[in-house]
């Protein structure tokens, strides 16, 4: 089975790294000693930021094949990362290469007195603009446009903000078009999509991550609808700007970057942020700072990036070009700054931050996937061989609930006697009424499961939130705590709305002398029993002519994927992997976020990154396999990954 190319970019070997950039122009150039493109002499450079979603995010999901096209077109940044957290503090960063302190809770965000893009543009007679789509409420008829002061980043310093004839270069999107259409298009032009264009969305209650991360799937029906929405808006403006005059006039470019990576419910410390990870100039937070809002989460210190994310530069001398140089948004504006010999703000000035002029250049050859270097857990198939084998007759999924709420499990995992860390089944709570899960809510393992059954010390179970109305609040549960017998979530907001908890990462070890038969436990809120579940059942299914999925086994940086070989000609035990970043649902073969490779162990082990698991609260994976010969596939088994 081939691998798709948005998987294929995914993993892109790492490309040799760019030079240095020095203070003018004439030492960046001679940094390189002729070794590297140079950044041309711009004529027109177009950019748009986007929101809110991972690397992974995009390069690994079916629902913007536009942006794939032109990530394999033209030139893509595979180690791109946001300055900061929120948006502010990287649109501020990008025109004027420094946050100015906006990535603080309660921090000034408007008035600011920095120097900007704009005053070197003016210096050095170049034209700008920048055009706003209208607001996702109002229509192209009707149209509602926010470019005033706290919905554009320009307004925010006060030097344009209180310059008549600087406001005077703000304008609806729609002029963009007349500009092209009569090649009056200004040297500098900035786009800004709206919530739904720029695949943000509408809302965000705290707590609540309706977008990206929430409820079994990871990516929600929102979400792809949102990454449908800026896939739309890249495919109707990029080929207006490409078939212009003014794109054949010199050289030019459009950079596209999304400013930071995704939500996720798992991590409230940094604000409820998928990673805040970042490179050259990322602001430096003190440890106790309240970033999310909420004093329950405190931010243990360190740098405040933005996380992974995805950059695409777009050049009209068009080719492909794949970069793993460390940039973000101040090596956009460095870039802009080289082209037009505008001196350089602030932190484009370091020698760390790298100009994006490998674009520039000649394409660079094309990349083939990586191998996997599948290994074997060790001690793994002696355990398995010593697992009683189940009666033909499956364990049936086992769960009671209250008057209060329904609890159930998503699958039912085969776990191996004397292994550690192997991944339950996924847990999920319906409320029946709002404010039903309060105090904490706790997963407590049975009294018959005794000492030889325990939950791992070593994992970080998450609980996330679903609910139908994203404006609403709902539930929201603090880091949750681990002992043997019990993990339990602190609930600091119940919910307005009923909602639906999920809890992911549940993992166990399973001792040598685990009696043969379902692990059941008991989930409780406030100190009142809602149901019983079965997490997974001990024992081993008998072989079949599918491979039979046995519960993942969660190792440091990677997974295990044991399966039961199916019944099979000798030497044709290959398998074909699958693992799937989507709930399974009708849709078959649902491609999003997939991987796939070849095993010739039964116990394959891979490092995480390699499988794409991004850590993403409330995403579950599931795993299917199937051999060469009859290519049937198995029945998934489901789990979720959190650390």
């Amino acid at each position: 089975m081939s691998v798709p190319t948005k998987a294929l970019t995914a993993l892109i070997a790492t490309c040799g790294i760019a030079g240095l950039l020095g203070s003018t122009p004439s030492a960046y150039a001679a940094s390189f000693k002729g070794h590297a493109p140079r950044v041309p002499d711009f004529r027109h450079v177009f950019v748009i930021v986007m929101e809110n979603h991972s690397y992974h995010d995009l390069m690994d999901e079916n629902d913007v094949p536009y942006l794939h096209h032109l990530a394999t077109h033209y030139g893509l940044a595979t180690s791109y990362y946001g300055v900061t957290n929120p948006s502010v503090g990287d649109r501020v960063a990008l025109l004027s290469g420094e946050t100015a302190g906006t990535e603080l809770p309660h921090s000034k965000t408007t008035g600011l007195s920095q120097k900007n893009l704009v005053d070197q543009l003016s210096v050095h007679h170049l034209s700008w603009g920048a055009f706003y789509q209208h607001s996702r409420l109002s229509s192209s008829q009707n149209p509602v446009y926010r470019y005033k002061e706290g919905h554009s980043t320009f307004l925010r310093f006060q030097d344009i903000a209180s310059n008549p004839n600087r406001t005077s270069h703000l304008h609806p999107l729609r002029d963009l078009s007349t500009a092209l259409s009569s090649n009056t298009v200004p040297n500098f032009v900035w786009i800004s999509p709206n919530s739904i264009g720029n695949m943000e969305g509408g809302y965000r209650s705290p707590g609540q991550f309706t977008f990206q991360g929430a409820g079994p799937g990871g990516s929600t029906t929102a979400d792809s609808q949102l990454e449908q929405g800026g896939n739309t808006f890249l495919k109707t403006w990029i080929p207006k700007i490409m078939n212009s005059r003014a794109w054949h006039q010199g050289h030019n470019a459009i950079f596209i970057a999304f400013d930071e990576t995704s939500y996720d419910a798992s991590m409230p410390q940094d604000g409820y942020w998928l990673s805040h990870k970042g490179v050259a100039g990322s602001p430096i937070i003190a440890a106790g700072t309240n970033l999310s809002g909420n004093s329950h989460f405190l931010f243990p210190g360190g740098m405040d990036g933005g996380g992974h994310t995805l950059a695409m530069v777009l050049t009209n001398h068009a080719h492909h070009v794949v970069s793993s140089t460390p940039y973000n948004e101040y090596s956009i504006l460095k870039t802009i700054e080289a082209g037009w010999h505008l001196g350089y703000l602030h932190h484009t000035a370091a020698h760390d931050v790298h100009p994006m002029s490998q674009f520039f250049g000649p394409p660079t050859k094309p990349y083939s996937l990586p191998s996997m270097r599948v290994g074997s857990l060790t001690g793994y198939n002696a355990r398995l061989k010593t697992t009683p084998t189940l009666s033909p007759v499956s364990t049936p999924k086992f769960h009671s609930s209250s008057s209060e709420a329904g609890v159930l499990t998503s699958t039912n995992p085969y776990f191996v006697r004397g292994i550690a860390h192997q991944v339950g089944s996924t847990l999920i709570i319906h409320e029946s009424r709002p404010g039903v899960l309060s105090g904490s809510v706790s997963v407590n393992l049975a009294p018959s499961s005794g000492r030889n059954i325990s939950f791992s010390s070593s994992s970080r179970p998450v609980a996330t939130t679903k609910i139908s109305d994203p404006s609403a609040q709902g539930v929201q549960f603090t880091s949750s705590s681990v002992t043997s017998s019990t993990v339990k979530f602190p609930v600091v907001t119940p919910s307005q709305l009923a909602s639906t908890a999920i809890i992911t990462g549940l993992t166990l070890n399973i001792g040598s002398g685990a009696p043969i038969g379902p692990v059941t436990a008991t989930v409780s809120s406030h100190g009142q029993i809602l149901g019983t579940v079965n997490l997974g059942t001990v024992g081993k299914p008998r072989p079949t002519t599918v491979p039979e999925m046995m519960a993942p086994v969660a190792l440091r940086h990677h997974m295990a994927f044991p399966f039961i070989p199916p019944i099979a000609p000798k030497g044709q035990h290959q398998i074909v992997l699958r693992i799937e970043g989507q709930y399974p649902t009708s849709q078959a073969n649902d491609p999003n976020q997939y991987r796939t490779f070849a095993s010739t162990t039964n116990v394959p082990v891979i490092a995480d990154s390699r499988a794409l698991l991004t850590p993403q609260a409330g995403k579950q994976y599931w795993i299917e396999a199937k051999s060469h010969q009859n290519r049937t596939w198995s029945m998934p088994a489901t789990f979720s990954v959190s650390r």
